[in-house]
């Protein structure tokens, strides 16, 4: 789902009464997938990540977004997979892996990793999770995508799609399957990953970007209990990127905004923090939790390179404002493995890796911003 997306840059003061504005839209929160998507796919015509399957999926030409939008979803794509990254090179090869990328809309992260041998596990089962809504849009959309069913591992639309016991049309192929739920429910939830074939013996990653938060906080609160519960017999961890920090001035305008376009923040006031985000998990099931607003990850762990080279893509002068965006979100890491760290720590037990991810290591010295000035992290 989308944050930077249903975000606007106007500064104007809120209303008095930002807190009673609209109860939440389902369709409204569905369709930011699409907003993600389109956002993406403009990222990727002008370089500033590899892309090629968004705009084949949606099927529209995306708007050109401004500099200060692209720049933001480039640290969070970046974010995102360079965690996932993370946690394939680090889970012992050969023995089997699996990613849930939750809320996951139109996504092509699986794609990303599949076209490239160095980003790729012949061992990697990759499920994604959302609305049926949601996903019978890109079910159809892959069945018109011939060019890619050759990294679906199938040669013909009967191979692709099959007709599921809730009667819905289903992808399940060796390395990717498709998951209808409405994850609030968690029992559904919990059912359709089974049905699916999520293993409780292999190393998972579970991904969440900007989708607990639409969730009243005893849904998300459920998710996050049922992750670290569904693979008890291996080492998993989730990787969350979310809005922060509704009480400022900036926080408000953010809040509101998205309330006004039917896609109310409904549990941000209930984890306004990054402090609370962090006892959230760890009061559910997780060992540890580890969490860094964007301004940090931006300018300290994301490639030094790369930052260097995206910053030519586009001039961007709105550094204030940039720096009060990445303030306003953050990436987090969970991880846990059975028996606890404890447990883990032990050699024998070999499960210690998953609390290396090194998620939050500096890949070289600190990049300051294009205007020459170090950002901001306040």
């Amino acid at each position: 789902m989308s944050g930077y997306a249903g975000m606007s840059m106007d500064m104007q003061p809120p209303r008095e009464d930002w807190r009673s504005t609209p109860v939440p839209d389902d369709g409204a929160v569905q369709t930011t997938h699409v907003d993600a998507a389109m956002a993406k796919a403009s990222c990727a015509k002008l370089g500033y990540f590899e892309d090629k399957y968004t705009e084949l999926l949606i099927r529209q030409r995306p708007p050109v977004r401004s500099p200060l939008i692209h720049r933001g979803y480039w640290s969070r794509v970046e974010a995102i997979r360079r965690t996932v990254l993370r946690f394939l090179q680090k889970c012992p090869e050969g023995r089997g892996v699996q990613i849930v990328n939750l809320g996951a809309g139109f996504d092509t992260l699986y794609f990303w990793l599949r076209e490239d041998t160095a980003r790729w596990r012949d061992d990697l089962v990759y499920f994604e999770v959302d609305f049926p809504e949601v996903l019978s849009k890109k079910v159809a959309a892959l069945q018109k995508r011939q060019s890619l069913w050759p990294m679906l591992d199938v040669n013909s639309a009967e191979e692709l799609v099959s007709t599921g016991s809730s009667g819905m049309r289903e992808i399940r192929t060796p390395h990717f399957r498709l998951v209808h739920a409405d994850m609030r429910i968690k029992p559904e939830l919990s059912d359709a990953m089974s049905d699916a074939g999520l293993r409780g013996d292999l190393p998972t990653l579970f991904i969440s970007e900007c989708v607990l938060v639409y969730m009243q906080a005893m849904h998300g609160d459920g998710i996050i209990e049922w992750a670290a519960s569904a693979v008890p017999e291996a080492p998993s961890a989730m990787v969350m990127y979310e809005q922060t920090n509704p009480t400022d001035r900036f926080g408000k305008v953010m809040v509101e905004n998205l309330a006004q376009r039917g896609c109310p923040l409904l549990s941000i006031h209930d984890y306004p923090s990054m402090t609370s985000q962090r006892e959230r998990y760890l009061a559910r099931g997780w060992d540890q939790c580890q969490l860094e607003n964007m301004n940090e990850v931006y300018s300290r762990y994301l490639d030094n390179k790369d930052v260097e080279r995206i910053q030519k893509i586009e001039m961007m002068d709105e550094f204030e404002e940039w720096h009060m965006i990445q303030a306003h979100y953050f990436l987090s890491i969970a991880t846990r493995a059975p028996g606890g760290q404890k447990s883990a720590e032990d050699e024998r037990a070999g499960d210690n890796w998953i609390y290396h991810l090194d998620v939050f290591s500096a890949p070289g010295p600190a990049v300051t911003a294009s205007n020459g000035s170090m950002p901001d992290a306040s």
